[in-house]
């Protein structure tokens, strides 16, 4: 692949699940080569991902990546190393949650709290987001601030959870189906591109100089903020309208393919 001519960003921001990483695969050693080699040039790269600060340290670690991470999609910024919570966005979610129940009853429900804590009503799996989980009756998931609403659904696979977000004008919103349909709600107005531009504004960094490597729904907003989008290779062809270039397709290597086109 090929970036802009004379391309040298001052940050790139990384997904990590089928971007960075398989689901739950190790480091590869040749990205954690290729982050090295990048940041040796002065450029920062942190992790922009959907998981909780709890699941993205210890990737963020093994790549050498240690200085920020946007977690939460975008609902929380957090230093690396030490490992600290520096800016969080939360909301109420008690009507979204009554709204919600109305439609699905029979759906699973979870939500995050700015420290971190994941609340459920109802075990799922969660291995992605978090590993602090707590289930506790529904009533409860209404009684603090959340950065993070998950919802559930074995009985509509078929149709999906894409209605509610229409019948509702839900926050940010992320769904899709698969064994199991499923809604990721967070902060009205916030996505991954949103801390993004908050951490540029706060390090100085000018946003036409950022690179943003992803590959699913939660990264469109990302690929469109930054000076470059890269969309990794295996990503659904409709997601090409949203970056500018195209990298290969296999976790870690894909990124270290986009690492290594910039020359300094």
């Amino acid at each position: 692949m090929e970036l802009p001519d004379g391309f040298v960003p001052q940050l790139i921001a990384l997904d990590l699940d089928d971007t960075l990483i398989e689901h739950d695969g190790p480091v590869h050693e040749r990205v954690v080569d290729a982050i090295a080699r990048v940041q040796s040039m002065g450029i920062m790269v942190v992790a922009s991902t959907g998981r909780s600060l709890s699941t993205t340290t210890p990737v963020c670690r093994a790549a050498g990546m240690l200085d920020w991470a946007v977690c939460s999609n975008g609902a929380l910024l957090a230093s690396v190393q030490p490992e600290e919570i520096v800016e969080s966005i939360s909301f109420d979610p008690t009507n979204l949650l009554l709204e919600i129940e109305k439609r699905v009853p029979n759906g699973s429900y979870g939500v995050e709290s700015v420290s971190g804590l994941f609340r459920t009503n109802r075990a799922f799996s969660h291995a992605a987001l978090t590993e602090e989980v707590r289930e506790v009756p529904f009533e409860h998931l209404m009684s603090e601030p959340v950065i993070r609403l998950v919802v559930r659904s074995d009985e509509h696979v078929d149709e999906g959870l894409g209605f509610l977000a229409e019948e509702l004008g839900l926050h940010s919103v992320v769904f899709g189906t698969g064994d199991v349909a499923w809604l990721d709600i967070g902060p009205k107005g916030v996505s991954k591109a949103t801390m993004l531009a908050r951490l540029c504004d706060r390090l100085g960094f000018d946003p036409a100089l950022t690179m943003a490597v992803g590959d699913s729904m939660n990264d469109i907003e990302m690929l469109k903020w930054a000076g470059v989008g890269v969309l990794m290779g295996h990503a659904a062809p409709q997601m090409r309208q949203h970056a500018d270039v195209v990298t290969g397709p296999v976790p870690g290597f894909g990124v270290a393919e986009a690492l290594d086109a910039i020359r300094g």
